[in-house]
């Protein structure tokens, strides 16, 4: 089953979608709710439903402009249910606010530096206000095998942070492309010491978000050495080719909810993805086993067996780490939830563990004076009127597929006005790329 997100074209929607201005005390003011009720929620006046709470709900449903983007939470959930596939639930989606959007969402740290931290009363107003108000208004189970959080970026940061402090609330947390290191400082954005979390755990992110990628492996990491059970306490999913945008977040929502609400299915197929060569003495080559159930549900295989014929040439350690111990190409088998597969890999002298990459970038005339613009998170730096420069180190293999921006949510557009595809970036060796902006969406 192929469950894609479909923006903006607009579907019938058999439940009911509403918006609420919840007055709070804490916040001191009001926040908006976005809800969806299930298709049987009017009709049954006894049936209870399991609850999803999730961020930036003016994203979530319709979209809020023409040619804005939308999760279209509603079309995902209402095809899975056609499909038989999950429950009927509520979703409450908890308004950002423009006034406190780039500090509600951090507890410990923020993304960068200075920024200021609301996390904790960000999240008093959900534990103490918001899920209160739903359950004494609609029709819930309110325990905490019922009640589950999801977010991407620092939505899915603060979902973690929120459920850590409060477990007796939330049986269920989904980490969708999640921030879990600062920018700046490359501190962790959760409490340390980690502990395993007392709640399951969805976690995944796409192989082209940059600086979002290799972290998230290592939260996973983190997390099994503090004994979470993986295909259990914890499911990681890294998707191939997919950049840290909406777009690639709302089709892979499908994943979460089979898992919490539904059914994710038998395994019927399983591939290694990822690079095939190694260097003899480089760093080791992390493979991505993914195995896809009969239900669409798709994960990372993070327990199996490995066997490489001749066993000399290649060793793989635990966490699918591949090393390289002499030179040439050999087939390497996989087996894991009654699966297997193979593929062969090639070890060649030497890799370089990192790589040198110079972005030239020119720019429209009207481009405002701005010192920076910025490919996804790498700065570029004025160099002359119209092109902007900027030199990096980067890890061998470091994959971004972005656009450039000039100035908050300024972006690059095609000629004619329209939404330009995203730009695919991948540092495999040295190199210098030119790149030509032709318009920018607010000029």
């Amino acid at each position: 089953m192929n469950i894609d997100c479909q923006q903006n074209i607009k579907k019938a929607t058999r439940g009911k979608i509403e918006k609420i201005a919840l007055q709070s005390k804490i916040l001191a003011g009001h926040r908006k709710l976005y809800l969806y009720l299930p298709p049987s929620y009017t009709d049954n006046s006894t049936q209870r439903y399991p609850v999803l709470y999730m961020h930036y709900g003016q994203h979530l449903f319709e979209p809020q402009k023409l040619d804005s983007e939308s999760w279209r939470v509603h079309e995902t959930i209402e095809q899975l249910l056609d499909a038989d596939l999950i429950d009927e639930m509520i979703v409450v989606g908890i308004g950002a606010d423009p006034a406190t959007v780039v500090s509600d969402y951090w507890h410990y740290a923020g993304l960068y530096k200075n920024q200021p931290l609301t996390g904790h009363t960000y999240e008093s107003f959900i534990v103490q206000e918001v899920k209160p108000f739903i359950d004494r208004n609609f029709r819930t189970f309110s325990d905490r095998s019922h009640t589950a959080m999801i977010g991407s970026c620092s939505g899915a940061t603060v979902s973690y942070n929120i459920a850590e402090r409060n477990p007796d609330v939330f049986g269920k947390v989904g980490m969708i492309s999640p921030a879990v290191r600062s920018i700046d400082t490359n501190t962790w954005l959760y409490s340390w010491p980690m502990r395993k979390p007392e709640f399951m755990l969805w976690i995944d992110v796409g192989d082209t978000e940059g600086i979002y990628t290799s972290p998230v492996r290592e939260f996973v990491d983190q997390l099994i050495n503090q004994d979470c059970e993986p295909n259990s306490d914890i499911f990681y999913y890294l998707e191939p080719d997919a950049a840290h945008h909406e777009t690639y977040w709302c089709n892979r929502l499908k994943n979460p909810l089979l898992l919490f609400f539904g059914k994710k299915g038998q395994p019927v197929s399983l591939e290694l993805q990822g690079e095939n060569i190694l260097g003899l003495g480089s760093k080791p080559l992390t493979v991505n086993p993914i195995v896809e159930y009969d239900t669409g549900f798709r994960c990372t295989a993070l327990t199996g067996n490995y066997y490489v014929e001749p066993p000399e040439m290649i060793t793989v350690e635990q966490g699918n780490r591949m090393t390289g111990l002499s030179l040439g190409t050999t087939k390497v088998f996989f087996s894991s939830q009654g699966l297997e597969t193979s593929r062969s890999y090639t070890v060649v002298s030497s890799l370089a563990d990192q790589v040198q990459v110079h972005l030239r970038a020119h720019v429209p005339e009207h481009t405002p004076e701005v010192e920076q613009i910025y490919f996804g998170t790498l700065p570029l730096q004025r160099s002359s009127v119209n092109t902007y420069e900027g030199k990096y180190t980067l890890p061998r293999g470091f994959a971004l597929r972005d656009v450039f921006s000039c100035g908050m949510r300024n972006f690059e557009r095609q000629k004619d006005g329209s939404p330009i595809p995203l730009r695919l970036l991948q540092a495999q060796d040295n190199t210098e790329i030119e790149y030509k902006i032709e318009r920018w969406s607010k000029f």
